[in-house]
């Protein structure tokens, strides 16, 4: 599955979320939190140093998914 994909079904997909807000502290990675109140879903996302998501943490009413995503390195 391409990364491309994998963000296409997602409740982000479209780049925007009723509500956001950054949840992390300085010098500590970017962890944000969307919110879609109309679907009862909420999202956090932490992001690596690249701006790539590297944890991801999806709940609704009946489903808790935790994801974490490794990168290959580059040269």
């Amino acid at each position: 599955m391409t990364g491309r994909f994998f963000v296409s079904q997602e409740p982000y997909a479209d780049g925007s979320a009723p509500v956001s807000t950054q949840i992390s502290q300085p010098g500590e990675p970017v962890r944000l939190a969307l919110g879609y109140p109309a679907a009862h879903i909420s999202v956090t996302l932490t992001l690596d140093a690249a701006g790539r998501i590297s944890e991801e943490t999806l709940t609704d009413a009946t489903h808790l998914i935790h994801r974490r995503f490794v990168y290959p390195e580059t040269d």
